[in-house]
């Protein structure tokens, strides 16, 4: 027999009743076209940064055969997603608009599997909210408009974690494969084939999974322990290729070895709230963080942390359309009341499917917390932008957090502090250049430069997004270190007509030597014209003599 409407699922009950065209639910319709709009727009309007033209001349030198055998043995990052570009790019072309809409659509993915993972693991108003949250996300966006990895890391995140709470709330016995445990296997392998912090999204899981004789509030875990041993032998078997490769450079930079990661700063305690705030958009305030939206953020995770609000299952006889589009028994939450509560609070932890609270903080803790540590023990690895999948944990505690206040017009207070906190920089990313305008730097030397000039671009990595824009076959670009010498300089240049300095990645006193180095050649004078990219200075030197 179905159970009465009550004042606490009253409003639960109506939304389900709204019509839900195709059976996607109403509210999500919303979300997604501001997802997609924010992603979308002015997508192509900033040129390639240096890890962009990496990506790109990577997709466009190598065979698909060599971005999955060779090019991981120089490149730190697993080839998943240079295959997919490569593909991509073979269709749509190298401009980009089209190679930064690949990432655009993984970003749009994955506010919407964010928005079921949420609805399943708490309620349909916090996997509203927490959607909202990362669609507006600045962090989000920035990255879903970027030509590498991690918008698709975020994406697979997600659906490993909505495949393994699939697992842990649609129940299995040992008995044959279940769609669940094929399609948790596929997201978490192709998960690790992408970046290597995706492993510390699968170590969670197993923390969830084998902490639970140890932790009192977890319920017995679904699928049994041996079915998960399974399930992750599998897993890792299929990630062996690349795990074997991984542990062999851990060994060298753990015995001194130089590796392609040394540029990372080693993490202090500072980073974890430096990463937190990046999640809130700091990269664009210029100013200090806004502190409403801090309070408001910190009071939402206390809330999520602290909060007794429990939910439990109760089974809605028929069957409905889940996430994915197959036909399963739906699960319905509702909230427990005060006096559900007390005594018989172990009882109804045990009879729940997931402990959501306590497997989403593993989420988010595990892969900040884990590489940090490894950083200090062999070489340092975090960097915010890496954690990306953890930011979906964050935002979903947020929503949990929010979601938990029950006064509506308080709960709509909050949810709307954070949307317009979140929306506040965007602004600022959309006007102002976030990137290195190599673009307009390399247009700027090519529309100016004569047959005979010569164009010396600092090393190591200014000339590779240089020469990906820059298109004079007749004019040399020459590559100078930050160490060369006056004399190095001096002989580049010997013979030709203007130097053309292009200057990036460097400090300004390497700058002034370089630069120096050239008008101090009897031949030349100047700098006569200079010009700044965002990050990057580009100067011209005259040359006023034939004398070498």
């Amino acid at each position: 027999m179905s159970t009465p409407p009550t004042i606490e699922n009253a409003g639960e009950n109506l939304a389900e009743r709204i019509p839900s065209p195709a059976g996607v639910p109403i509210e999500l319709y919303p979300i997604a076209l501001a997802a997609a709009a924010l992603r979308l727009f002015r997508l192509e309007s900033e040129s390639y940064w240096l890890d962009e033209v990496v990506s790109v001349d990577l997709v466009a030198s190598n065979s698909p055969y060599d971005l999955l055998v060779t090019v991981p043995g120089n490149d730190p990052h697993p080839p998943l997603y240079y295959l997919l570009l490569s593909a991509w790019t073979t269709v749509f072309g190298t401009g980009e608009l089209a190679t930064r809409s690949l990432s655009a659509l993984a970003g749009i993915a994955t506010v919407i599997v964010v928005y079921a993972i949420g609805r399943r693991l708490f309620d349909r108003e916090v996997g509203a909210i927490a959607a909202a949250l990362v669609a507006v996300s600045p962090f989000h966006v920035w990255y879903s408009q970027e030509v590498r990895m991690y918008a698709l890391l975020g994406l697979l995140t997600a659906l490993s974690v909505y495949w393994f709470v699939r697992m842990q709330t649609d129940g299995t016995t040992d008995q044959g494969w279940g769609r669940n445990d094929v399609w948790y296997v596929v997201a978490t392998v192709l998960l690790g084939y992408t970046h290597v912090f995706g492993l510390f999204a699968i170590l969670a899981q197993n923390a969830y999974v084998f902490s639970r004789p140890l932790v009192r509030t977890v319920p017995r875990s679904r699928p049994t322990i041996r079915r998960w041993v399974t399930l992750q032998a599998l897993t890792a078997l299929l990630l062996a290729p690349w795990l074997v490769r991984l542990l062999r450079r851990t060994l060298a930079a753990s015995g001194g070895e130089a590796t392609n990661v040394s540029w990372i700063p080693l993490p202090t305690a500072e980073t974890v709230w430096t990463t937190f705030a990046a999640y809130l958009g700091g990269y664009l305030f210029e100013e200090s963080f806004p502190i409403l939206v801090s309070l408001v953020v910190a009071g939402c995770l206390v809330l999520a942390l602290s909060s007794d609000r429990r939910t439990r299952t109760r089974t809605r006889t028929g069957t409905g359309t889940s996430f994915d589009g197959g036909t399963t028994t739906t699960l319905d939450r509702e909230e427990s009341t005060d006096s559900d509560r007390g005594a018989t609070a172990d009882a109804s932890r045990q009879d729940e499917p997931v402990n959501a609270t306590y497997l989403v903080v593993l989420w988010l803790v595990v892969p900040i917390l884990v590489p940090i540590a490894i950083s200090h023990v062999v070489e340092p690895i975090f960097v915010d932008r890496y954690s990306i999948g953890a930011s979906l944990a964050f935002f979903l505690l947020v929503a949990k957090g929010a979601g938990t206040i029950s006064l509506p017009p308080l709960r709509y207070v909050v949810v709307g502090v954070l949307v317009v906190g979140l929306v506040l920089p965007l602004p600022t990313y959309y006007q102002e250049d976030q990137k290195e305008q190599w673009r307009e730097a390399a247009a700027d030397v090519e529309a100016n430069a004569d047959g005979d000039d010569v164009v010396l671009v600092s090393a190591p990595y200014a000339e590779r997004p240089f020469s990906f824009y820059f298109d004079r076959s007749g004019v040399p670009t020459v590559r100078i270190q930050p160490d060369a010498s006056a004399e190095d300089v001096r002989d580049a240049v010997d013979g030709r007509g203007d130097v053309w300095v292009v200057l990036a990645y460097t400090d300004s006193s390497t700058d002034r030597r370089i630069v120096g180095a050239v008008a101090n050649h009897q031949a030349y004078r100047g700098p006569v014209d200079d010009g700044q990219y965002d990050g990057i200075s580009v100067y011209r030197l005259e040359r006023t003599s034939g004398d070498g």
